[in-house]
């Protein structure tokens, strides 16, 4: 049974990184901070491999590649509302710094997409109203991270009883397990 849920959660997470209406593509990221306190934000799941690596897009100067070039342990939190279904991930993020993989990346985006990582200012530096972003031409400061799965946690509510499962990586394999909800 634990092998046909997590059949189930791959295929989810396959088809989130395809199709935006799913509600895995929208997810949160736990990374981090210098004082090792916490910060989340809602990120896109834009692709994931057969072996689970999923691959996210940032700006490069973002705080979140600062907090992952300290400590690249990472959460991640997906969560279907109509299926009360949540699935959290205990990961290693890993900033692709290969130019060619990054211009290949780059070369696929939208070009409506691609303004969103040219502003001359840093992400969260502040500004007085939005009209005040300026976009530089030309230059972009697009950056990906990979993500690769260490843990898995199925968690299902529903009646008469809740379905818990830990799914870890052993070997190149997924192990399951049924827990406590």
């Amino acid at each position: 049974m634990t092998d046909i849920t997590f059949s189930t959660v791959v295929a989810d997470l396959k088809i989130a990184a395809e199709n935006s209406s799913h509600p895995f593509r929208y997810f949160t990221l736990a990374t981090s901070d210098f004082n090792n306190i916490p910060r989340l934000r809602t990120v896109v799941l834009r692709d994931i491999d057969d072996s689970l690596n999923m691959m996210i897009y940032t700006d490069e100067r973002s705080k979140k590649i600062a907090n992952i070039q300290a400590n690249n342990r990472v959460s991640l939190l997906f969560y279907d509302q109509k299926r009360l279904l949540q699935i959290t991930v205990k990961a290693r993020a890993e900033i692709i710094t290969d130019e060619t993989i990054i211009q290949q990346i780059w070369s696929r985006i939208p070009e409506k997409s691609k303004r969103d990582y040219t502003t001359e200012l840093s992400p969260g530096i502040e500004i007085k109203k939005p009209e005040e972003v300026d976009y530089l031409e030309g230059k972009h400061f697009f950056s990906a991270i990979r993500i690769s799965p260490v843990r898995i946690e199925y968690l299902r509510l529903k009646r008469p009883n809740h379905i818990r499962i830990v799914f870890k990586k052993e070997n190149n394999d997924w192990k399951g397990t049924y827990i406590v909800p």
